[in-house]
C-alpha cells in the first residue's frame, strides 16, 4: 500500500518515499489503484494492487 500525505508525497508503509512519476506511472497502467480518499473526500490518500493484477496473479 502507499499513503500519500497532506502535500502529495506518495509513501509505502514503512516510511519510504515514493517518486511521484513512478506512482504516476503504476496507476496509468492500472498497477496500483486508489483505494482511499483524504477525510475531506476531495483527494486519494492511499493506493493499492489493482484488483485485475491481483486476480492475474491469482491464475498463475
Amino acid at each position: 500500500m502507499i499513503n500519500v500525505d497532506a502535500k502529495g508525497n506518495p509513501y509505502l508503509m514503512d516510511g519510504t518515499q515514493v517518486n511521484r512519476l513512478t506512482l504516476k506511472a503504476l496507476v496509468s497502467r492500472n498497477v496500483l489503484a486508489p483505494c482511499g480518499a483524504d477525510l475531506l473526500g476531495q483527494g486519494v490518500a492511499a493506493y493499492t494492487i489493482s484488483d485485475a493484477l491481483s486476480a492475474k496473479g491469482a491464475e498463475s
